[in-house]
């Protein structure tokens, strides 16, 4: 089980290379070659703000392009700007994003219609705030959000919250404690990495769930081809365990059956 001591080394051997790679990468041209010679691997967007477990999800995405035939480069960058490659078609697809992010972005895009997992959102507060912990007394608070996540930003807007995006690597305990904003509304995973052992020791910031979330491999349109077979190896994946080591990360769960997406 990943516990708070261990969580930050899952990976690590691989991780170091991971990184140079990708930085490597990002200096070239998109037509870059790969490390074995390979000019058509597809490039697929990954979030930077969660890097640091970006080996835990590697494997599993290669694995599954490889199953129906196909090399797949990870490209970590933020959010925004794998919207805007995907926008022009420099990147394929993108390893996931939260359900409905299509209809969100208006992008010429594909939800592979399986869904990778379920994640938890939450809210973090100062342990003495008046916020209750339900989303509707976000109404005229001012919350904090990922830079990027669309999906909060919009249920933020719904709810009458003042939505303030904050960008990758900004402290956001900090700014919570200083009362730059009453709430940070964000995915367990993130809450897990913002908050850390000294919250643990001085209960100085409130976690309170709000809901949980699907998330869904994407394929830019050009490769809607490609979609039933990648339903297929999601489907297998998942029932073969592949994605298990993923559900020891906070608020990462099985994503419990839905109707298949048309």
């Amino acid at each position: 089980m990943v516990t708070g001591r261990n969580i930050k080394n899952i990976g690590k051997p691989v991780f170091i290379p991971l990184v140079l790679f990708v930085c490597l990468l990002l200096a070239s041209p998109v037509s870059s070659t790969t490390e074995d010679g390979t000019a058509n691997c597809l490039k697929l967007g990954a979030d930077d703000g969660v890097a640091e477990f970006h080996p835990m999800f590697e494997g599993v995405v290669a694995s599954i392009y490889k199953r129906i035939g196909h090399c797949v480069i990870s490209i970590s960058i933020a959010p925004k700007r794998s919207e805007m490659m995907l926008a022009i078609a420099s990147l394929d697809g993108d390893w996931m994003r939260a359900d409905g992010f299509k209809e969100r972005s208006g992008l010429d895009i594909i939800e592979v219609p399986v869904p990778l997992f379920e994640l938890d959102m939450v809210f973090l507060t100062k342990a003495n705030s008046s916020f209750n912990g339900t989303p509707e007394d976000m109404n005229g608070r001012t919350v904090g959000y990922p830079a990027g996540f669309a999906w909060i930003e919009d249920n933020l807007l719904a709810v009458g919250a003042i939505p303030k995006e904050v960008p990758t690597g900004v402290p956001v305990r900090e700014l919570l404690l200083r009362d730059r904003f009453e709430v940070f509304a964000t995915d367990g995973v993130r809450a897990f990495q913002m908050m850390g052992p000294q919250d643990n020791r001085s209960n100085a910031i409130r976690q309170t769930s709000w809901t949980k979330v699907p998330f869904f491999h994407l394929v830019h349109a050009k490769h809607k081809n490609k979609v039933g077979a990648l339903a297929q190896e999601i489907k297998k994946a998942i029932s073969t365990g592949e994605f298990d080591h993923m559900f020891d990360l906070p608020g990462l769960s099985r994503a419990t059956p839905a109707p298949t997406k048309p």
